[in-house]
């Protein structure tokens, strides 16, 4: 970019720039990361234009308990710095605690349009720079920042969690959009198109959506993994028993991938709860990533956990990326992250259907989109990063093991042209999709014809009636990325349903 604008006209900051950030953001051009966004709030107002890539990890988040609020307090009374407005967040949140311990909801949404004057004062006025000396952890005094400004915005609600008969931890979650002019930004994403899609305020320009085409995955290869059954959540798996069953399944897969440079990424807790002697870990917190280890029969091996490495070049040489176990995050994730996208507020009546138990409507759908957009963000990692002159993508293999069979489908429409494959564990066979829109899509996928497809060809290979799933096939993101669109059809000659070929 400098060298078509100039020195003069770009301006740079960051974290391992030692610039002068504001004789940098005095340029007209100012090329940032995300970070900088939410702890530089009004820096940037006067722009004309953003353009910001993977927009969603510009959210600015923080989660916090009662304990958080309480040392807040304590601080500022015993500094004497706004006293009065944090002792009023403190029984803020001690007064929507109440409220939640006597009802029977899960998640308690903060009251709406009300006067948070001390919360302005706290998000607003104070510098926690001015108070350096006095403050020993800086990082929850940001967080009780975030939640203010978060709750000016109606962006904050209190998750019960896992609540047992001995253990009651609630949650405050608030985030704030890290963009200070939605109606001026341009959204880059490799990955987040289905998240954005759920979301509502976000469109795709015409530009990419009719004259772009996404890369050919020709030389990606996608095996479905099968695995033993360990009981309970992989959070649990402590016991010698689950410990044992991870590494052999681990030592099994380094063993049969045929790769020699292999990028391997799992929820951290498995990787520490069961793989931290066969690794030889220091402590959870003393891990430096990627863990690197060298196998006897030659494979270099880099292994993380799947909330490391967004955004990395480091392994586009590698030739196989490995997928182990989805990235189950709490529920109250996927609230909070529609409605930041989608910036609606966070109210009781939005809140309804997730305190009827399990997550439903754009919950649910942007939890699973979650699933898929980490999924593509670790596969993005290896070799298919490197795409050629003519649009095509590197040769690799991903080893995807997830818990359900239709989000490997899913994730596999999403890389059109590539091969998918199976893998078997000990004899364990790798399970077939069960949802019916996902057997739609594997049909689509595998029967490509590049032309319209008759419904009633999809319907005898399924054995069901598409117009029961009507709703979830109009206007189905996976469908479109598989080049196609399903039209229902209507009375009359001529007008059968049909998927139509976008081209």
């Amino acid at each position: 970019m400098t060298q078509y604008l100039g020195q003069d006209q770009v301006g740079y900051y960051h974290f391992d720039a030692f610039t002068d950030k504001y004789a940098e953001l005095r340029k007209p051009v100012v090329v940032l990361t995300h970070q900088f966004i939410p702890h530089n709030p009004g820096r940037l107002d006067d722009r004309d234009l953003f353009v910001v890539d993977e927009a969603i990890y510009a959210t600015g988040e923080a989660s916090l308990n009662l304990t958080h609020f309480a040392d807040a307090r304590n601080w500022a009374t015993s500094h004497n710095v706004f006293p009065k407005e944090f002792t009023a967040l403190h029984n803020f949140a001690v007064d929507m605690d109440r409220e939640l311990q006597s009802s029977d909801k899960k998640f308690l949404a903060a009251p709406n349009n009300q006067n948070y004057d001390w919360a302005a004062v706290i998000s607003d006025t104070l510098k926690p720079e001015d108070h350096h000396q006095s403050i020993s952890n800086l990082e929850p005094l940001l967080g009780v920042q975030r939640f203010c400004e978060a709750l000016q915005q109606g962006m904050v609600f209190l998750s019960k969690g896992n609540r047992t008969k001995d253990r009651y931890v609630p949650t405050f979650s608030a985030a704030v959009f890290g963009i200070p002019r939605l109606d001026k930004t341009v959204i880059l994403s490799a990955t987040g198109g289905m998240v954005y899609d759920i979301a509502g305020p976000f469109t795709q320009d015409s530009g990419s959506r009719n004259d772009w085409s996404p890369p050919d995955y020709t030389n990606l290869n996608l095996v479905q993994l099968s695995a033993p059954e360990i009981k309970g959540h992989y959070n649990h798996w402590k016991s010698g028993k689950s410990k044992q069953q991870v590494v052999a399944y681990f030592d099994w897969l380094l063993g049969v991938i045929p790769e020699k440079s292999i990028y391997i990424t799992m929820p951290k807790a498995v990787l520490v709860n069961c793989l931290s002697e066969r690794l030889n870990l220091p402590k959870k917190d003393s891990i430096e990533y990627p863990i690197q280890i060298n196998t006897e029969d030659g494979k270099e091996v880099f292994i993380t956990n799947h909330a490391r490495s967004v955004g990395s070049n480091d392994f586009m040489n590698c030739e196989a990326v490995v997928y182990l176990w989805d990235n189950h995050q709490p529920q109250s994730v996927a609230i909070q992250r529609f409605h930041i996208l989608s910036d609606e507020a966070i109210t009781q009546d939005a809140l309804d259907d997730a305190n009827r138990g399990v997550l439903v409507g754009d919950y649910q759908r942007i939890r699973e989109a979650n699933y898929i957009d980490n999924m593509m963000q670790q596969l993005g990692r290896g070799g298919i990063r490197k795409i050629n002159e003519h649009g095509v993508a590197g040769p690799m293999t991903g080893y995807i093991l997830t818990d359900q069979s239709a989000r490997f489908v899913r994730l596999s429409v999403q890389y059109r042209n590539c091969s998918t494959l199976t893998l078997e564990y000990d004899g364990i066979e790798v399970t077939k999709p069960v949802g019916r829109v996902a057997k739609v899509l594997a049909y689509i996928k595998d029967n490509n014809h590049n032309q319209d497809i008759e419904a009633e060809e999809v319907e005898r290979a399924v054995g069901f009636k598409l117009r029961q799933i009507k709703n979830g096939l109009q206007g189905n993101w996976d469908l479109r990325m598989l080049g196609y669109e399903y039209e229902p059809g209507g009375k009359g000659r001529g007008k059968k349903a049909q998927f139509k070929w976008l081209g």
